[in-house]
């Protein structure tokens, strides 16, 4: 009788074990990493594609569209830099755009408060045309030449505006904004267009 008991009591605990090993419970750990990591990067943040190469698109509209407003905003998988346009320009189409990284040599760049800030060690160019700041003389970008950055930006340290450089053009439809990202290090990017309202982000990846 007690061997048959004792026999019983292996049993339930083989199943026991062999329960929670179906169950999960010995993939806790596993469970816990997995929680840290969404914590910490976000779900879905591994499937944005980004790299350090440039991007650029070619014009879909051939009539200038005017600043309206300009953003910078972190979020769980990148620093979010929005440039946001006035409707109706091109069709509420957003503008053509090149984003590269430059040298802190770059022409544009020379004279910056980009290329003197402390901590910027990469800079990307943002270059959108066919764009300006102001219609028939009247300024439609009223925002700050460099962003007010909050204080839990991940990579950004400045996002400025250079409407001095290049001159701009005797075709208003020929305009281009130049605006430039400080950077703390290269880090891969991505962008992204939109309309209603048409604007161009630029996704700096955590």
């Amino acid at each position: 009788m007690g061997r048959a008991r004792a026999r019983l009591v292996g049993l339930a605990v083989v199943l026991v074990f062999t329960t929670a090993a179906c169950l999960g419970g010995g993939g806790g750990s596993t469970t816990t990493t997995t929680s840290a990591n969404a914590s910490n990067n976000g779900p879905g943040c591994q499937f944005i594609v980004a790299s350090e190469a440039p991007r650029a698109t070619i014009p879909i509209i051939n009539q200038t569209v005017f600043l309206d407003n300009a953003t910078a905003n972190p979020t769980v998988c990148y620093d979010k830099i929005t440039f946001t346009f006035q409707p109706g320009g091109g069709g509420d189409l957003p503008p053509a755009y090149t984003v590269q990284y430059v040298p802190s040599n770059a022409p544009a760049v020379l004279n910056s408060a980009t290329a003197s800030l402390t901590g910027v060690r990469a800079i990307l160019e943002v270059i959108i045309h066919p764009a300006s700041e102001t219609n028939a003389g009247n300024l439609t970008y009223k925002g700050n030449l460099r962003l007010a950055l909050a204080t839990n930006m991940n990579h950004t340290l400045i996002v400025e505006f250079l409407n001095t450089f290049p001159q701009p053009s005797p075709d208003p439809n020929q305009s281009q904004l130049v605006w430039l990202i400080g950077l703390d290090a290269k880090r891969p990017f991505t962008t992204d267009a939109a309309n209603s309202p048409p604007r161009v982000s630029v996704l700096v990846r955590n």
